[in-house]
């Protein structure tokens, strides 16, 4: 009677791991779902295509020896366009606002 109840716990400990599979790749064909309809109506790729597409940038620039990292195929920015503060002179006689009245 005991190695019918093993083989019967197997068999149920089977089914229960391929329902859980199956309910795995379910919800995954409806994200892909999702996520191309998703594309199509905004134009904006999914997370995981913008994910796959850096990290075969990064496998490209490893395997021929070229910058390693993301964005080794981008340019950089140049420093000279970036400008942190502008001038501007300081006048004593320029208007201010009129004293506060205390009331």
């Amino acid at each position: 009677m005991n190695s019918i109840a093993r083989i019967v716990m197997g068999l149920f400990t089977g089914l229960l791991g391929l329902a859980f599979l199956a309910g795995l790749l379910a919800a995954l064909g409806l994200y892909i779902v999702f996520a191309t309809v998703r594309w199509l109506l905004t134009g904006r790729k999914p997370q995981v295509v913008m994910v796959w597409q850096q990290f075969s940038e990064l496998r490209k620039g490893a395997r021929w020896g070229g910058q390693r990292g993301f964005g080794a195929g981008s340019e950089v920015p140049r420093q000279d366009d970036i400008v942190d503060v502008e001038v501007r002179e300081v006048v004593d006689d320029a208007p201010r606002l009129p004293p506060r009245q205390q009331g």
